[in-house]
């Protein structure tokens, strides 16, 4: 288990981090100061490079419906675990109307620290642009969500092209900017429409065959990892399935989905080795964490209350608070897709020694 730890004594403003560093790695000690409105950072400062840390998170195309299958609640705690986002379709799209059964679905998955997006299609850029934006304009107004996957994305360079997803992009941030944006070209595709940009993500694989012996374009390897998702059907048994979440973190892929459902929809169940799907990833994300230990930073207000701010590598993390860092007790869990989240402590004020440390 990997850990980040920071200590905060008031009557000194001294605080230290250890997250098992490395003997040259000295804590970091703040002079006395009678304000204490002052940002401590806990900066491990290790010696050399450091290799790319890559963590994983599950995009599943969610095109079950909400009252078949027990598939969403599987959704809700498989979000208790790791980072996931479920792309809904209710149907090819918004539908023309709310569905009572997906809003609560969607409420659902939120509230457990999943993600929601909305399903739309462009046709590889041939759909008017005015149709795909009646399509946004229905999921915004119809459900809480968190963004949206644009599928049958084009991955050539014409000018055309990526004008039009740029268009989409603006479309959609000017309704929310927080919506995070996913294009689905389904294969590799110029640097472009994640730089210009016209997506947020990539998908930049999307098939049944092949994947063993995909190659990235070399452009997607100085990106975060968090920017690309495979997508992997027909995929029959949990050992091949093992072997392309492990070959996607070589890759420098944040988010996976291998699935054995086949067919004309081969997203309309969860895969048989669903479960183990799921452990795989939150062993993938607390190995991650442990060649990559997270950091704390502590920002003390003027009131006394305590703001934390976590770093490290994507996953789920238990941040924890001691008044003498012997006894521990827990302050919140937080499934982060990033390794980067704040946390405040108003409790803080109640304690002159104050000790904070997180972990996977």
């Amino acid at each position: 288990m990997s850990s980040g730890r920071c200590f905060d004594r008031r009557a000194h403003t001294r605080m230290k981090v250890s997250s098992r560093e490395p003997a040259s790695v000295a804590p970091l000690r703040l002079p006395r100061r009678t304000g204490l409105s002052r940002f401590a950072s806990i900066l491990a400062l290790l010696p050399g490079s450091v290799a790319r840390v890559v963590a994983l998170g599950i995009l599943v195309p969610a095109y079950f419906s909400p009252t078949s299958g027990g598939y969403w609640s599987a959704l809700n705690q498989a979000a208790d675990r790791v980072p996931l986002i479920a792309i809904m379709n209710p149907n090819n799209g918004p539908s023309t109307s709310v569905n009572s059964n997906y809003t609560s679905a969607v409420n659902a998955l939120r509230n457990a620290g999943g993600r929601v997006i909305g399903y739309v299609y462009s046709s590889y850029a041939a759909r008017p642009v005015v149709d795909v934006e009646a399509d946004i304009d229905r999921y915004h107004a119809f459900y809480t969500i968190d963004g949206f996957f644009v599928d049958e994305m084009t991955n050539d360079s014409d000018a055309t092209h990526l004008a039009y997803y740029e268009e989409l992009y603006q479309y959609i941030k000017a309704k929310q900017a927080s919506y995070f944006v996913v294009g689905n070209p389904g294969i590799n595709a110029p640097a472009d429409y994640l730089t210009r940009p016209t997506v947020d993500a990539l998908v930049t694989f999307e098939n049944n065959t092949g994947y063993a012996q995909y190659t990235p374009d070399p452009w997607t390897q100085t990106q975060p990892a968090t920017a690309f998702s495979h997508l992997c059907y027909d995929v029959p048994t949990a050992d091949t399935m093992t072997n392309y979440a492990q070959l996607s973190v070589t890759r420098n892929v944040g988010y996976i989905y291998v699935t054995d459902d086949r067919g004309s929809n081969p997203w309309d169940t969860l895969p048989s080795y669903w479960l183990g799907e799921v452990r795989l990833v939150e062993t993938a994300n607390r190995q991650a964490a442990s060649n990559q230990p997270p950091t704390l930073s502590i920002f003390i207000e003027t009131n006394r209350s305590v703001q934390v701010g976590v770093f490290g590598a994507p996953g789920k993390y238990v941040l924890q608070a001691s008044d003498d860092v012997t006894n521990w007790e827990r302050l919140a869990t937080n499934v982060s897709p990033t390794g980067t989240f704040n946390f405040s402590d108003p409790g803080a004020t109640n304690h002159p020694t104050r000790a904070y440390r997180t972990a996977q």
